[in-house]
């Protein structure tokens, strides 16, 4: 679990465009996967680096600290910095386990609420996300660094935007400010022997709401996506008191309409059911789709790209105020 430098770039994005930052949870205690060199020049673009005589004093005291984020955000402002986790062997300072719903005590009770690569590892992920949504007080922020695509394998589950669109809304209480995704993650190889880490990253995205497009937001891609997401909120309310549904089947409810993903109308619906009415069923599914192979010369292309970031409908790319050069990553 840690922060890399993206996931810096996106908070210190939260951090001046919201208010003021006095406490903060994180879930699991988040290591700082980011040079103090690159720190600087993030930090400095935000204005969040320190001038004169006391530029020096945040050096040294980031190159000491025994747990460099906390340390971090202390000097960005928070004057709370806790870590929960299931453990204290990693030194979080309230040890609770995730699947079980945070003591009353807890909540409202931080600014920002972080979580770094925590939420995928707990079984119970609506315990999970719940605690997190209580613990923030009204008006203070959910900050989510957490696997998309291609991360089968790294924990219990990986994540749908529609997920956090769905949770992180007006009847819990919350609204999405940004959901937004990109390839973020390190390779590992070794050379003479040394094992050493190296950046795979891409361009962030904005991601679409699914209910707003009115279709499934879909991503088919070969390469780890991780989503960041940052909900505000708005109100302090239970919880998933009524479940999450997913939008567009909430749609085709409300219309009493099954989904149909290859209707046509007028001549063209009329020539697919009479090819239909015509045809053994093998053919109309196996055969005439293996001819048109080679006449819709670009059909899989196409189909790709739908179905990739190059979607603009359902992915807007992000182009934030700092663009870090490739740094390794843990």
């Amino acid at each position: 679990m840690g922060l890399t430098t993206e996931s810096i770039l996106f908070l210190a994005e939260t951090w001046r465009q919201g208010p003021p930052v006095r406490s903060v949870l994180t879930l699991g205690r988040q290591d700082l996967f980011v040079p103090l060199e690159r720190l600087e020049t993030i930090l400095r673009a935000h204005s969040l680096w320190p001038e004169g005589a006391e530029s020096g004093a945040f050096r040294k005291t980031l190159k000491r600290a025994a747990w460099r984020t906390a340390a971090l955000f202390r000097w960005m402002g928070a004057i709370e910095v806790k870590a929960c986790d299931a453990s204290a062997y990693e030194g979080a300072d309230l040890i609770h386990d995730l699947n079980q719903p945070f003591p009353a005590a807890w909540e409202q009770q931080f600014d920002l609420v972080i979580d770094g690569g925590t939420l995928e590892h707990v079984f119970n992920v609506p315990v999970a996300l719940a605690n997190a949504m209580r613990a923030a007080r009204p008006g203070g922020r959910v900050v989510l660094f957490t696997p998309g695509n291609n991360y089968c394998g790294h924990g219990f589950y990986q994540f749908s935007p529609e997920l956090f669109w769905r949770v992180f809304a007006e009847p819990n209480g919350f609204a999405i400010e940004r959901l937004h995704a990109m390839v973020d993650t390190a390779g590992f190889s070794s050379f003479l022997g040394l094992r050493y880490p190296f950046p795979i990253r891409g361009e962030r995205h904005a991601v679409a709401d699914p209910a707003a497009v009115r279709e499934r937001v879909l991503l088919v891609n070969d390469s780890p996506v991780l989503l960041f997401v940052e909900a505000r909120k708005q109100a302090h309310v239970i919880p998933f008191a009524s479940a999450p549904q997913q939008s567009d089947y909430t749609v085709h409810w409300q219309d009493n309409a099954r989904p149909e993903p290859l209707r046509q109308s007028g001549f063209r619906a009329r020539i697919a059911a009479g090819l239909k009415r015509v045809l053994p069923e093998r053919t109309a599914r196996e055969a005439l789709p293996a001819v048109l192979r080679w006449i819709d010369l670009g059909r899989e292309r196409r189909f790709r790209r739908a179905l990739s970031f190059g979607n603009r409908a359902h992915y807007q790319p992000v182009h934030p105020t700092v663009r870090p050069p490739e740094e390794p990553a843990p």
